[in-house]
């Protein structure tokens, strides 16, 4: 897909959310997707047909290997799924515009725990929205749409849906990540989007019922954003909010933590990374 339709399908997604102030993002920079590769070590719980269970990665990460039926006919669609325990992890977000990277180079680079895609960005690979790496904040709110992944000093761990809760400077940020569009509202209500129907490979995060966060990843072109906003409010994973990040060529997810050794890698390369770090006393 090229630029321009990007930005009409950007535009499509965000007059959908009914808004009424809208600071349109520019479009975000497209690279055709391959399939990922997988690259399991001889210790880890290598991806399979059948779901895993939720499996003790770490101290305060778990992980699990899902397989979803009818998402497309015929065919079973894997999912990855990460736990976290925010007491017991820190997030990170990481933002170097000038020198985007793959997935794999930030993991070798940095050595997290967990390591994830960020939101869009545009072709000079700046953030289409705030995002704040380290207590520095970087880019300009979305307004009315959207939704915002934060950390704040004291390793608090949230997803506001700007919609309902607009971004407020005042409050203060440790780490965040803003992107679109919001695919479970807070309650656990599936959003409704007005998407084309595209299916892409799909990267988002959550908050469970239970106040622990998940990374969940699709690595193959199968859910439109509908078809995994209306699975994730279904499934057994207990959401209560969920936010879409970027996907399609930019989705990957990497865990090395305890034996278990996760490895999709982005095929953009990326300007903004999302990290999970041991948290430290």
């Amino acid at each position: 897909m090229g630029d321009t339709q990007k930005w009409i399908w950007i535009l499509a997604v965000v007059l959908a959310t009914g808004c009424s102030r809208v600071a349109t993002p520019p479009p975000t920079r497209l690279i055709p997707t391959r399939m990922p590769t997988i690259v399991p070590s001889p210790t880890s719980t290598a991806p399979n047909l059948a779901d895993t269970g939720w499996v003790v990665a770490a101290h305060g990460i778990e992980v699990r290997n899902l397989v979803v039926a009818g998402i497309v006919p015929d065919v079973t669609t894997p999912i990855y799924a990460v736990r976290l325990d925010p007491a017991l992890v820190r997030l990170r977000v990481r933002y170097t515009p000038d020198t985007p990277q793959p997935l794999r180079a930030w993991v070798e680079a940095d050595r997290p725990l967990v390591a994830v895609n960020g939101g869009f960005f545009t072709a000079s690979n700046r953030a289409t929205a705030l995002i704040v790496s380290d207590g520095a904040a970087h880019g300009t709110s979305y307004v009315g749409f959207g939704g915002m992944l934060a950390a704040s000093p004291d390793g608090r761990i949230w997803i506001q849906a700007l919609r309902d809760e607009p971004y407020d400077p005042v409050v203060p940020l440790d780490q965040a990540i803003q992107s679109f569009p919001m695919l479970v509202y807070p309650g656990g209500t599936a959003a409704e989007i007005s998407d084309n129907g595209q299916r892409a490979r799909r990267t988002a995060v959550a908050m469970d019922r239970a106040g622990r966060m998940l990374i969940i990843v699709c690595p193959t072109s199968a859910f439109s954003l509908q078809a995994l906003a209306t699975w994730l409010a279904s499934s057994d994973l207990e959401i209560d909010r969920a936010l879409n990040l970027d996907g399609g060529s930019s989705s990957g997810l990497f865990v090395q933590a305890g034996d278990i050794r996760w490895q999709i890698d982005s095929f953009a390369a990326l300007p903004s990374v999302l990290l999970v770090e041991p948290r430290t006393p």
